[in-house]
């Protein structure tokens, strides 16, 4: 990287900043020195200015609206790799050779069960707990139940990443199986990743295994791939801060998946779904409904429009639209399935959600193709948990490796009261 610098002026006297330019192109002002050379701090509530340090995992290009994973663009990715391909490629850095996409499948079937004594842990939820809840909960249990992981070498915690992304998708399907009164469905060491969640979330131990359909096992690969990565979210940021404390792979992960529960961050399928859904209550066609907004009306609180990050149309929302239209373009369609068809066809050629980039975003296009699959909407931000763990990780590996000592700590500008006398409650008004 090439460094230049910035000259910051301050009552008079001057400070060099260095300027820090990324194999991008992109540059930063680096202010890690800012506090020790002047005595004071930067201001950016929400980050929205600030680059927490350096990563090679994914980059966004707001500007041209493009989305790379380790080099690779998202597109070749969705349509050529699978998602256990790309998890490894987020993870290691490299797109695997044959015997090592052989061998890191083999691993990921190895480990895919969960302890027994786990099971037991289901039985402390509600039938109808948050699916996040559980979830969390169980990636922390698993810190008991590899206590030899629970340590801060890289080397072994190697393992700790195979062993999670091979469980999650058990957990998650578990999870979904108590909520329902269902008997759990074990996992196969023959199937494909894909295939095996939606063989232990579908079966029923009565009638057999579910046969997975090839288009569902192309479509959740497709998806998941999607969802891998997305530069420096608010969920990679919260791995990294609580990573930067040197808790282990299990605990940074949690906390990922709980940045996972607030609207602004997960949850948004679910919308897209519930907005279809109350067109279908309104008896309006998509048309009408939507012309509502434009009057003033109705306001479009639904976060399956749109992408903030971009600006341009989101490379996730044009890549998602493809898949969705590829993928429903020969088949019979159900009425939520009809109705986001007659959705995407209107907003893409109406001026004024075109004007405001009001495009269906990857929210929308997955929320609808996740109702496809057979995925109850509850489990929705759970779908999002499992396709993102391969970006939580390749973060959390990389601030590893960096071997930084320093954890996170930002300042703040405080703004209360300075110095008060204490009252005893008797003297209070």
């Amino acid at each position: 990287m090439n460094y230049k610098k910035a000259e910051l002026l301050i009552d008079g006297k001057n400070y060099e900043l260095p300027i820090i330019t990324g194999t991008d192109g992109r540059q930063g002002i680096d202010i890690s020195s800012l506090y020790k050379s002047t005595g004071l701090v930067s201001l950016d509530p929400g980050l929205f200015n600030t680059a927490i340090g350096h990563s090679k995992v994914s980059r966004r290009v707001p500007e041209k609206g493009e989305l790379f994973y380790r080099g690779y663009d998202i597109e070749e990715l969705v349509f050529n790799s699978t998602f256990v391909e790309t998890s490894y490629l987020l993870i290691y850095g490299d797109l695997p050779n044959k015997q090592e996409l052989e061998d890191f499948s083999k691993r990921l079937s190895k480990h895919s069960m969960i302890h027994e004594d786990m099971l037991n842990l289901f039985d402390g939820f509600p039938g109808k707990a948050n699916p996040l809840a559980a979830l969390s909960v169980m990636v922390t249990s698993l810190s008991s139940y590899y206590p030899d992981d629970y340590e801060e070498n890289l080397d072994k915690g190697v393992d700790q990443v195979t062993r999670l992304l091979a469980k999650i998708r058990t957990i998650a399907a578990f999870t979904h199986r108590h909520s329902e009164g269902h008997p759990f469905v074990y996992p196969l060491d023959k199937l494909p990743y894909c295939t095996n969640f939606l063989h232990m979330l579908h079966s029923i131990p009565a009638e057999g295994v579910y046969t997975v359909p090839d288009e569902f096992e192309k479509l959740l690969n497709k998806l998941w791939i999607l969802y891998a990565d997305h530069e420096q979210n608010v969920s990679v940021t919260t791995v990294q801060i609580i990573g930067s404390t040197k808790a282990n792979l299990f605990a940074s992960i949690a906390a990922g998946i709980a940045a996972q529960w607030g609207s602004r961050e997960g949850g948004r399928p679910v919308a897209a779904v519930e907005l279809l859904e109350d067109i279908q209550r309104s008896k309006l066609d998509a048309v009408s409904y939507f012309e509502r907004f434009k009057s003033g009306e109705k306001e479009l609180h639904s976060n399956g429009f749109g992408q903030k990050a971009y600006d341009t149309i989101s490379p996730r929302a044009r890549v998602a639209r493809k898949v969705f239209l590829d993928f429903y373009k020969n088949r019979k369609l159900d009425p939520i399935e009809e109705l986001a068809m007659q959705v995407d066809n209107f907003i893409w050629k109406d001026d004024y959600f075109v004007s405001k980039m009001l495009y269906p975003n990857l929210e929308f296009y997955s929320g609808i193709m996740f109702h496809t699959l057979g995925i109850p909407k509850e489990l929705f931000t759970s779908m999002q948990v499992i396709g993102r763990l391969p970006g939580w990780m390749a973060h959390w590996r990389e601030l590893r490796k960096k071997g930084e000592n320093s954890k996170v700590r930002p300042r703040q500008i405080y703004v209360g009261e300075n110095s008060r006398k204490y009252i005893p409650i008797s003297s209070r008004v």
